[in-house]
């Protein structure tokens, strides 16, 4: 590449050199290889949002499903405790000194009303 400056100071350049003129020969810097399409291709910046949503999303249904599984053992042992209480007048437990005793009507039947109750509120 080539520059001068002409009589009014304007600097000119040009692939060809010109006649008449006092010129400077410059070089031009190389050009870097064609850049990839993607600029960011080289940064390693971990998952993307995308990504990252994806996994929140699996996590989330992975613990629903795990809550759903509690939810529905604990229905069935709700459930279980109610047929085995509602029937049955004379309902025998071990206390907590290990001794065995019968639950009284009244005891009894607010225990199913409150095993009823948890069922109605958690239960499908």
């Amino acid at each position: 590449m080539y520059s001068w400056t002409d009589e009014n100071g304007t600097v000119h350049f040009s692939e060809t050199r010109p006649e008449g003129q006092d010129v400077k020969e410059q070089s031009l810097p190389q050009a870097d290889p064609a850049p990839s399409s993607n600029p960011y291709a080289d940064v390693d910046s971990g998952p993307s949002y995308a990504d990252q949503r994806r996994e929140e999303i699996r996590k989330n249904n992975e613990e629903a499903q795990v809550n759903n599984a509690m939810t529905e053992v604990q229905c069935a042992a709700w459930q279980a405790e109610v047929e085995r209480l509602e029937p049955n007048r004379r309902v025998f437990f071990t206390n907590d000194q290990g001794e065995t005793e019968r639950m009284d009507d009244v005891e009894r039947t607010n225990r199913v009303a409150e095993l009823k109750s948890q069922i109605a509120k958690n239960c499908k």
